[in-house]
C-alpha cells in the first residue's frame, strides 16, 4: 500500500509539472517578447498548435488518473485542445495576414505602434492609452482601429428603427413560445463547456449556422432579422435571465462587432455593466453596446427577463473590409474549440426558464 501511494504521489507530481509547464509555455507565448517574437505569422500557426496540444494533452492525462482538473478545463475542451490541426492555424494566419491591409486597421496600428495583427496576441495591447484601447476591454482577439466605446447612442444605427417599430410582432412571438412550455429554449453552456444556471437561450443563428427548427417557430422575427443591415450572424438568440440569477464577467471574442438587445420583457431591478458603465432596459427600446469589454448581468427582480440578443457589423468598418473579416470569423470558428461551443449550443437539453415567474402584466 505504501509503494503504491508513493507510485501515486510521483504520477501526481509528474502529471502536475506537466501541465505547469504545458501552461507555463502557454503564458510564455502570450506576455514576454520571447512570445512576442514567435507569434509572427511564419511561427503562430506553429507556436499555436504546439501550445494548444500540450495543454489538452496534460489534461487528459490528469483525466486517466482521476487527479483533479484545472478550472475551466473539462475533459471534452482538452479533447478539442488535442485536435488542433496545423492547417487550420495556417488558414488563420493567412486571413490574419489579409486583415493587416485593411483600411482600419493600418490607421489603428498606427495610433498603437504596431507593424502587425500579430502583435496584439499577447494580450497587453489594452494597456496602450488609445482612442482605440481601454483597460477593461481585452477581447481574444483585438482589432486596432475600432473606437474603445462601451455603450452607443441607438440613433446611430440604421438598423434600429426597423427593430423597434416591429416590437410588438417580435414579442408576441417570444410569448407563443413561453405559451408552450419555452419550446427552442435551452439552458446556456460556455465556451469552457459549462452549464450558465439561471441563463436560458433560444438561438436563431450560431457562428454563422441557422436553427432551421427554432426559426420556423419564430418565422416573422427570422425574417425581420435576416432583413437588417450590417446584420452578423454570429450568436443571434432570444436571452432569458432567471430571477436573482447572474451572468458573471466575461468578454466576447472579439471587438469590431456591435451588441444589439431589443427588451421584451424586462422587470425593474435588472441591469448590465459594461465596463465601468452601468445601465439597464426599457422594453421596447434597443440598447447598443461593445461586448469586447468586459461585461456582467444581473436580474434582481422576482422574475424573467428576455431580450433579443444581436450582432452587427461596426460602421468603422467599410462593406469590402467586412467581407474580410467574415472570412476571419470562419476561419477562427473552424477550430476544435470553437467546434466544441458550436456543438454544445445545438446539442439536445432542457432549460430551467422559470415561467411561472412572468411580469403579471403578461
Amino acid at each position: 500500500m505504501t509503494t503504491f501511494l508513493a507510485l501515486s504521489g510521483a504520477v501526481f507530481w509528474v502529471l502536475f509539472l506537466f501541465l505547469g509547464t504545458a501552461i507555463v509555455a502557454q503564458l510564455l507565448l502570450l506576455v514576454t517578447p520571447l512570445g512576442r517574437w514567435v507569434q509572427n505569422a511564419t511561427l503562430f500557426p506553429y507556436s499555436s498548435t504546439f501550445s494548444k496540444r500540450l495543454i489538452g494533452i496534460g489534461v487528459t492525462l490528469l483525466g486517466k488518473f482521476k487527479l483533479p482538473l484545472p478550472v475551466n478545463l473539462t475533459p471534452d475542451l482538452a479533447t478539442a485542445l488535442r485536435s488542433v490541426k496545423l492547417k487550420e492555424m495556417q488558414d488563420l494566419r493567412d486571413v490574419i495576414l489579409e486583415m493587416d491591409r485593411l483600411p482600419t486597421i493600418e490607421k489603428g496600428k498606427a495610433a498603437l505602434g504596431l507593424t502587425s495583427l500579430f502583435e496584439t496576441l499577447g494580450g497587453r495591447v489594452h494597456k496602450i492609452p488609445s482612442p482605440y484601447t481601454h483597460p477593461l476591454q481585452y477581447p481574444g482577439y483585438y482589432l486596432p482601429g475600432v473606437p474603445a466605446k462601451t455603450f452607443y447612442d441607438p440613433a446611430e444605427f440604421e438598423w434600429v428603427r426597423p427593430l423597434e417599430e416591429a416590437f410588438p410582432v417580435i414579442r408576441q412571438e417570444l410569448l407563443d413560445l413561453l405559451s408552450k412550455n419555452g419550446a427552442g429554449f435551452k439552458g446556456y453552456m460556455t465556451e469552457y463547456d459549462q452549464r450558465q444556471a439561471g441563463w436560458n437561450t433560444f438561438n436563431f443563428f450560431f457562428f454563422g449556422k441557422k436553427f432551421e427548427e427554432n426559426c420556423a417557430l419564430c418565422p416573422k422575427t427570422t425574417a425581420i432579422l435576416e432583413s437588417l443591415p450590417r446584420f452578423e450572424k454570429d450568436h443571434i438568440m432570444f436571452s432569458a435571465l432567471n430571477p436573482h440569477a447572474h451572468i458573471p464577467r466575461h468578454t466576447g471574442p472579439m471587438n469590431g462587432i456591435i451588441r444589439g438587445h431589443l427588451p421584451l420583457i424586462v422587470p425593474p431591478g435588472c441591469y448590465i455593466r459594461v465596463g465601468d458603465d452601468e445601465r439597464t432596459w426599457k422594453e421596447g427600446k434597443v440598447l447598443v453596446f461593445d461586448d469586447s469589454f468586459v461585461h456582467e448581468v444581473w436580474n434582481h427582480s422576482d422574475y424573467v427577463r428576455i431580450v433579443l440578443f444581436m450582432n452587427f457589423w461596426h460602421p468603422c468598418f467599410s462593406d469590402q473590409e467586412v467581407r474580410v473579416l467574415e472570412r476571419f470569423r470562419t476561419a477562427y470558428e473552424r477550430n476544435p474549440l470553437a467546434k466544441l461551443h458550436a456543438d454544445n449550443q445545438a446539442a439536445e437539453r432542457g432549460h430551467d426558464l422559470e415561467l411561472k415567474q412572468l411580469k403579471p402584466a403578461l
